[in-house]
């Protein structure tokens, strides 16, 4: 036995030569773990910062067409983003002809206004401080394409003749409504007609300059019913068309640009389902008798930043706002 633990004596100092060893890839470790952890929380903050600014200021844009106090705008967004509520940003960059915004933004620490984050750990080996910053694009314009929530569209001829009030004026569109208009030396019919359903949802998949297949008849889709009691005094995009074939049986519609309208009021066919919601007498439609099959409402001036919209249509009351990058 004295043989075997003479043997092990030398060997006692062998576990702290490999603790010391172990030490920088440990550091090492922790280093990566929480400085480049909370390198990533800042980077999150400043991309999130970034980009809420640049769609406030392209939704103003938009809206007003002057991008009002677009420096401000930036400055609040990029710092109410920031977990320590500071942060540097760039003036923004306004493009109007192509309607993009872009915003860039970097590491400021609150109270030492520094533009560094200090690295406790990572200073061991020889890296102090880093500073980090994100760049956000938005861009607006007329829809190109998306989602027709209502899978109705209303006549180019309505449009031109109601589009541009913009007061809340009210109107009845008839589904029968004769007032036609000529758009590119073709006639166009008035009124409104039901879209081709996209997988049996109470929506269509609509592209402007493109075709749509309509649903011939004055009877609202039976899978809409949802949908139609949470339509009034909502607003929807809806399709506008400027060419349709096929009247009286299933044809295509060919859709010219989105518009937003306000919903208030309609009366569709279809038995017992809500026919008949919140119906006014507007001008121009008493809309006392039994056979009437309109919708009512007010074309309005619309911003929104859904994704699900693309840009690249027509200037009509309706503007999307969408990031870039």
């Amino acid at each position: 036995m004295w043989w075997l633990t003479s043997r092990l004596r030398p060997e006692r100092g062998a576990s702290a030569v490999i603790v010391g060893i172990m030490l920088v890839p440990l550091i090492g470790s922790l280093a990566i773990a929480l400085d480049v952890g909370a390198l990533y929380a800042e980077r999150a903050q400043l991309q999130n910062g970034a980009d809420a600014a640049a769609l406030a200021i392209a939704m103003g844009c938009a809206d007003d067409g002057v991008c009002d106090a677009p420096g401000a705008a930036a400055a609040n967004f990029t710092n109410d983003n920031a977990n320590d509520g500071a942060a540097n940003v760039l003036a923004p960059v306004i493009d109007l002809t192509n309607r993009t915004v872009t915003v860039t933004d970097s590491t400021r620490v609150a109270g030492t206004d520094q533009d560094a984050i200090q690295h406790p750990f990572a200073a061991m080996l020889g890296i102090t401080e880093t500073t980090v910053g994100a760049t956000a694009t938005a861009e607006w314009g007329g829809i190109r394409s998306g989602p027709a929530v209502l899978p109705l569209a209303l006549s180019f001829c309505e449009f031109q003749l109601f589009g541009e009030l913009n007061n809340e004026q009210k109107l009845t569109i008839r589904y029968d409504e004769n007032h036609p208009c000529t758009r590119n030396g073709m006639d166009i019919p008035g009124g409104f007609g039901w879209l081709e359903q996209t997988d049996g949802t109470c929506a269509a998949t609509v592209a402007v300059d493109g075709s749509v297949p309509s649903e011939p008849g004055v009877d609202s889709p039976s899978n809409c019913d949802a949908t139609l009691r949470a339509l009034e005094g909502s607003t929807v995009l809806i399709p506008i068309f400027d060419g349709s074939t096929g009247n009286g049986g299933p044809g295509i519609f060919h859709i010219y640009a989105f518009a937003a309208f306000r919903v208030t009021g309609w009366k569709f066919a279809g038995g017992n389902r809500f026919p008949l919601v919140n119906v006014d007498r507007y001008p121009g439609c008493d809309c006392s008798g039994g056979n009437e099959r309109f919708i009512q409402g007010f074309f309005e001036e619309w911003v929104t930043i859904d994704s699900a919209y693309d840009i690249g249509g027509p200037d009509t009351n309706v503007t999307t706002v969408n990031l870039t990058n």
